[in-house]
């Protein structure tokens, strides 16, 4: 290869680390305005001392592939470009932090999810910010250097950084208190690090529930239930200002109040991403579950304890359910029979090319044939809807259904704020319309007792105070993300004192009181069974 350009080794480093702070440092620099006054003196001593830092970290990184060899270190320079580009990408388009539980997040989600990032602006974003400097590096020469200055100038980087972070001790420990945020927002460190604890976590931390092993709970005595089926509906990304049941002006929620579903006080949810809310709210521990040793999540638990247990899902990240019914929308697709799921899911691929996606109505497949199987047995039935996950709102209701217009097709950002509520009210309404179809099937069946729980993982931002989505760490989250709806429904409704309910209910978190509830529904009142959570008693 002839190349273009022959620069010094440690020249070329010190402009690629340039280059690269100048183009991927926007989220940092927006954090640090909002909790530094750069107007003084101790303000732009704290901002030097964190930007020397991250000279010095790149130095040392990027020197110690260079060791080894020249063309490693271009080769690892190119890969960190893009991935730095899609970071921050994702990071000022969405207000994404790349943290521990993002790493998680993106792991652990499915291409139908992440299709909805990939995108016109977001694919010129990367490009621009990763192409053209990875051509002047394919075309650059670097001068080669002795081993000993390669080995030396490492060396001498972290005598550096360790000089400099012992005469500023006041300014470390201020880093130290706010390294979470400072490091979430810091490229490529937020997600090498928060990767690399990602890992540590699959083995030993919060994240090894989704392979290890669970610790089990105690057992229960079942005795009469007061329910033949118990359904748990957990909602994605809904927010309970977006309901009309908490005061909104929008109908945005007509369906479930017809067929009577009742509002529970607005709760709050444990986290802003999708995988620890759901081990809440499958936890014996609720809101606290973070914090504890793995458990056995409500459905696992409960398959172990005799009880007929089926899950059906439209969405991923989950903690591990060791249950025997499991059954995703691609293979519900196989088996469904009815208008009631077949509205809005006949899928025609008009491109080159699809993803295969389906409606969250699509989870109502074969719910004739679990009533039929709840007259014989108590039955558990859990849902997890893809509800309302953004990016592309649009594509979370039919397009025959959409009730509010004009919508949203483009990136969320380019979209007038109408836009963006209209599409995001057309999600909420949906739920409601599928909420709604699975109470009138049950309700046809009044020789069995049915009980309704539905509660949303978090909320979403929709660009308030310049914030999109969700995944905001929880100590500078916005009420957007976190205030969830609580409603719940039963075919006798006539033997639920409403009012009493939601008086016990004022004071208690919906993600708290899932599994008490469902339990003491199913005539499991003992083992890790609390009255004082169960809502129905």
């Amino acid at each position: 290869m002839k190349y273009m350009i022959k620069v010094n080794y440690w020249i070329f480093i010190l402009v690629y680390v340039g280059f690269s702070m100048a183009a991927f440092q926007r989220p940092l620099f927006s954090y640090l305005a909002s909790i530094v006054n750069l107007s003084t003196a101790e303000g732009l001593f704290k901002f030097f001392v964190i930007e020397a830092i991250s000279i010095l970290l790149w130095i040392i990184l990027l020197g110690t592939f260079g060791v080894f060899s020249r063309n490693l270190l271009k080769l690892f320079s190119i890969i960190l470009l893009f991935i730095n580009a899609v970071a921050v990408t994702l990071m000022v388009q969405y207000s994404a932090i790349i943290n521990k539980a993002m790493i998680g997040n993106i792991i652990f989600t499915d291409t139908s999810e992440a299709s909805g990032f990939i995108n016109f602006e977001t694919t010129v974003s990367v490009l621009l910010l990763a192409v053209p400097p990875s051509m002047v590096i394919l075309l650059t020469q670097i001068c080669p250097i002795t081993y000993r200055q390669r080995f030396g100038g490492v060396i001498g980087a972290i005598l550096m950084l360790t000089l400099l972070v012992t005469l500023t001790p006041q300014t470390t420990k201020w880093i130290d208190k706010n390294g979470t945020n400072l490091g979430s927002r810091l490229l490529p460190w937020s997600y090498i690090g928060n990767g690399v604890n990602f890992y540590r976590d699959l083995t030993s931390g919060y994240y090894g529930r989704y392979f290890g092993e669970f610790e089990l709970l105690p057992d229960s005595t079942i005795k009469k239930s007061d329910y033949n089926l118990v359904v748990l509906v957990i909602g994605e990304s809904a927010r309970a200002k977006n309901f009309s049941h908490y005061g909104y002006e929008r109908p945005t929620n007509q369906f479930t109040m017809d067929v009577g579903y009742v509002a529970m006080p607005v709760s709050e949810s444990c986290d802003t991403h999708t995988m620890i809310t759901t081990g809440c709210i499958l936890s014996v521990f609720g809101k606290n579950d973070f914090n504890e040793a793995a458990t056995e999540p409500l459905p696992s638990y409960l398959q172990r304890q005799g009880i007929s247990v089926i899950v059906r899902t439209n969405n991923t990240e989950m903690p591990r359910l060791k249950v025997e019914n499991y059954k995703t929308s691609t293979q519900l697709i196989d088996i469904c029979k009815s208008p009631v799921c077949l509205n809005y899911n006949n899928q025609k691929c008009t491109s080159g090319a699809c993803i295969e996606q389906y409606q969250d109505n699509i989870l109502l497949a074969d719910v004739d044939d679990i009533i039929a199987m709840s007259k014989s047995q108590p039955v558990f039935l859990l849902m997890h809807l893809r509800g309302s996950h953004g990016p592309n709102y649009a594509e979370r209701s039919p397009e025959g259904f959409n009730h509010f217009l004009p919508i949203c097709r483009g990136h969320l950002r380019n979209c007038t704020q109408e836009e963006l509520y209209n599409t995001y009210d057309n999600t909420i309404a949906f739920t409601d319309w599928t909420l709604a179809q699975l109470a009138t099937i049950l309700d046809a069946n009044k020789d069995i007792n049915s009980f309704v729980l539905y509660l949303s993982d978090h909320g979403e931002s929709l660009g308030e105070d310049g914030k999109f989505m969700h995944g905001a760490p929880f100590d500078e989250v916005p009420a957007e993300q976190i205030e969830i709806p609580f409603l719940i429904w039963a075919n006798h409704r006539s033997d639920l004192d409403i009012a009493k309910i939601k008086s016990q209910t004022n004071n208690l978190q919906a993600q708290d009181v899932v599994f008490h509830t469902v339990l003491g529904a199913l005539g499991m009142r003992s083992g890790p069974y609390k009255q004082d959570l169960d809502i129905l008693n």
